[in-house]
């Protein structure tokens, strides 16, 4: 277990670079694997049942290339890397031979989605007839496949085949054993979902070995607490063994205090209140909703099972407020953050769809995120740390919009689901970093053979078992009048292939999908319209639009407005920073920065906006709990093109914007402020703004905190610029609050800081000895991160004892 969620924390460190590298391939071009096979073979993709691997060549051209599952969109042809003992291609197929095509025709498409509906053909008849080039030479080479039959209208409802394929799955799965966590746990939810009464046993004394005892909600592990509760709850509802209750109410009830203020979770849990009280902010490294998703699931499910206390509703009714929010605007974001500008976010859409569909009371919501499941089809090979959990969530969000929402989502993926399945009945994990192929030997997510991660087997087995309706997330309890309607389902495939549509499409078919269910749709519609080359002749139409009676209507005539860049649109766009629709500000914020110098007659207004929708942060406004719509603006203002034009800015108007903004809940709005604080305020702008500076650096945003030390260094930067003594001890304070994320670097950046003072900052030193003696110890920190963080003040020590000048020296008092 702490392997694992070591590699989730690196993830964590790492997200930039790990970004670069997936982006990074050793081709650029398809190369012809007939000429030469000389490619880097570490990481190829499963074959289907045929026991064969194979690499091909991916690279998206784009960044919606790579979200919208077509990596390999330009490969034309299969390099073998691998043929498994007796598997129907043993003796048939040899390594480095090169598939060129199937059933008779070379490939003219994406060879890796070509090969694998040639696999679902195939399965209807048991033949499967592969083009190949060995050696010189190209013949045709017959492999006999098991007769699975067709995939029904209605698949997995009512199918045949995949009845079939879930008995082989469940087979493998009950050789598995069941880790003692959170991957064992989902192991436990596909053994409860489909299993007869021989698994029972197994599944009993696994339930019954989980004995949490008192658990502190101040250590909560979101990811191992969520997955295992919501495991004993289905074990518990579906089987009534009491045995388990006492560990359901530890979790459910240690989790609920362990929630943050706005729902959310950590990797762990929230800090305390400044009063010492439960529900504080999530610490850096920040929200992760990944797992609070489940771990809030996992709350709402341990009240299913009859667990009270004053934590449990307030916790549920937190977490449904905050991720409402993001109902018609995008899907559920990695943290406290902008709404995803996609159908799917590495299983989040469907997650969310299973955590509103199960309250049965927020059906709103859960039919808008089972919407956004099933049009997020296109979107399952991509999400940051990999693509397992949309495996895992996928079928089971969209089938919270019932079997015609389920099965409209398995027709998509049909390809992908016969391609990573093998021979024998299980199923691989294909995928790296953001998207990209898997390892011969990585056969679960994060994990190997061993089965020390998260088994794909078992992930496959809960899309197929979701007919059987075992479970509270597989649809035991849906309501049909909560399902979609055969429209819903039907506009939900086309919004899912709306990227690629859009450009067959007229403007007036463009200007009518202002108006659709989906903001992804809406914003691709705005971009496309815009590209077209009458867009200017459109403006005077697109403005009476942004000002008309239809939100969704407004929102995409804002973004078309934005990408067109006339000038024009600015006085518009100012007059809706102030809107009572809140997600039409930040659409028009966007669209003001999107202009850039256009905009520039219009800052004045801007600023004057930035200031008059400040908000308290208390109490929390769930119509815009992290205040995104000032956030936006924030951005614009002070990070956008206008940001040198502030240098001349009336500074009646600069100064409440920067106090507004330096007190957002947002800590990405208020990291906007870091460049003009460190490099554009004067002497006199630091003055009057000193006490602002001075809580920048003391008072932490409430939310996203990952993003929280950058308008820190940004004010701490700017007393130092001007030499005010007061920064002195600011340093050390903000130095000794680093921890997690990226603290090891930071600290030594506050450091030099400091040692630019001289001989001054010798009067800190007893401070900084006892902060070096801090970090040698640190807990819960990597040793090398804490070595290289102790190796930063034992070498400012050093220098500040050394020093023998110092600057002359300014006060901030009169």
């Amino acid at each position: 277990m702490d392997n694992i969620l070591s590699k989730i924390f690196m993830t964590g460190w790492l997200i930039g670079l790990a970004g670069s590298l997936a982006a990074a391939k050793p081709v650029s071009e398809p190369p012809d694997l007939t000429r030469s096979n000389a490619v880097d073979r570490t990481r190829t993709y499963n074959l289907g049942p045929t026991g064969l691997r194979g690499w091909i060549f991916t690279a998206p051209e784009t960044y919606l290339d790579s979200v919208q599952g077509r990596t390999t969109a330009r490969s034309r042809q299969i390099l073998v890397t691998h043929v498994g003992t007796n598997s129907p291609a043993f003796g048939v197929v040899k390594v480095n031979d090169v598939i060129l095509g199937v059933d008779g025709e070379l490939f003219r498409d994406d060879a890796r989605k070509s090969f694998g509906r040639a696999i679902t053909e195939a399965e209807k008849t048991g033949v499967m007839r592969l083009t190949l080039f060995r050696a010189g030479t190209t013949n045709e080479a017959r492999l006999n496949l098991r007769v699975l039959g067709a995939y029904s209208a209605t698949a997995p409802y009512n199918c045949p085949k995949s009845k079939l394929i879930l008995a082989e799955a469940y087979r493998v799965l009950e050789k598995e054993p069941l880790q003692k966590n959170w991957c064992g746990a989902i192991s436990g939810l596909a053994l409860l979902a489909a299993g007869d009464s021989s698994v029972a046993p197994k599944v009993r004394d696994f339930a019954r070995s989980i004995q949490p005892g008192e658990l502190n909600p101040d250590k909560c592990n979101s990811w191992e607490w969520g997955y295992l509760n919501l495991f004993l709850c289905e074990y518990y509802l579906r089987t009534g063994d009491k045995e388990v209750l006492p560990a359901i109410r530890q979790y459910t009830v240690n989790l609920a205090r362990a929630q943050s203020l706005y729902g959310t979770f950590g990797h762990g849990g929230a800090g305390r209140t400044a009063a010492g009280g439960f529900h504080g902010s999530v610490p850096a490294y920040g929200p992760v909703n990944q797992a609070g998703l489940t771990a809030n699931l996992a709350i709402v499910m341990g009240k299913k099972c009859g667990i009270h206390d004053p934590e449990i509703d307030p916790a549920i009714e937190r977490a449904s407020r905050f991720f409402s929010y993001y109902v018609g605007k995008g899907t559920i974001p990695y943290g406290e953050h902008m709404p995803w500008p996609y159908h799917e976010n590495n299983g989040k859409s469907a997650m969310a769809a299973v955590f509103f569909g199960v309250q049965g009371d927020r059906v709103e919501a859960a039919r808008y995120f089972a919407k956004m499941a099933t049009a997020g089809y296109a979107n399952r090979e991509y999400g940051h740390t990999g693509q397992g959990f949309s495996y895992l969530w996928g079928v089971m969000g969209a089938n919270m919009g019932g079997p015609a929402a389920a099965a409209a989502f398995v027709k998509e993926a049909q390809w992908h689901l016969d391609l990573v399945r093998r021979c024998d009945g299980s199923f691989t994990y294909d995928g790296g970093e953001q998207y990209g192929p898997g390892q011969t030997d990585d056969n679960t997510y994060w994990g190997r053979s061993s089965y020390d991660g998260l088994s794909p087997t078992a992930c496959y087995v809960l899309s197929y078992a979701v007919p059987l309706r075992r479970l509270i997330i597989t649809g035991r309890d849906a309501r049909s009048a909560d399902w979609l309607s055969r429209q819903d389902v039907a506009e939900a495939i086309a919004s899912g292939r709306f990227d690629l549509d859009r450009k067959r499409k007229s403007v007036p078919e463009l200007l009518r999908a202002f108006n659709d269910w989906s903001p992804v749709v809406r914003g691709w519609a705005a971009e496309e319209l815009a590209a077209r080359p009458e867009a200017r002749t459109l403006v005077p139409e697109l403005l009476k639009l942004a000002e008309g009676p239809q939100p969704n209507v407004r929102q995409a005539a804002c973004e078309t407005l934005g990408n067109i860049k006339d000038p024009a649109a600015g006085p518009v766009l100012v007059r809706l920073l102030r809107h009572e629709d809140r997600w039409l500000r930040v659409k028009a914020g966007e669209a003001l920065k999107k202009m850039g110098d256009a905009a520039l007659p219009a800052l004045p207004e801007m600023l004057r906006a930035v200031a008059d929708t400040a908000e308290p942060l208390q109490p929390i406004s769930w119509s815009d709990p992290i205040q995104f719509a000032q956030g936006q603006l924030a951005e614009t203002v002070f990070a956008g093109p206008l940001k040198p034009s502030l240098a001349a800015a009336d500074r009646k108007l600069l100064y409440p914007a920067i106090r507004a903004v330096a007190k957002n809940a947002d800590g990405m709005a208020r990291a906007r402020l870091r460049d003009t604080f460190a490099n554009l305020l004067t002497e006199e702008d630091v003055r009057a703004l000193a006490p602002d500076l001075i809580a920048a650096i003391e008072e932490l945003a409430p939310a996203d905190l990952m993003f929280a030390n950058e308008i820190r260094m940004g004010a701490l930067q700017a007393l130092v610029k001007y030499r005010f003594r007061e920064a002195i001890p600011l340093c050390v304070k903000f130095a000794r609050t680093q921890s997690q994320h990226a603290s090891q670097e930071r600290t030594g950046v506050i450091l030099k800081l400091l040692e630019s003072y001289g001989v001054a900052a010798q009067k800190v030193l007893p401070e900084l000895r006892e902060f070096l003696e801090y970090c040698q110890t640190e807990p819960n920190f990597p040793e090398w991160a804490r070595k290289q963080k102790a190796a930063s003040v034992a070498a400012a020590i050093r220098s500040i004892e050394a020093a023998t000048e110092q600057p002359q020296l300014k006060s901030l008092s009169p």
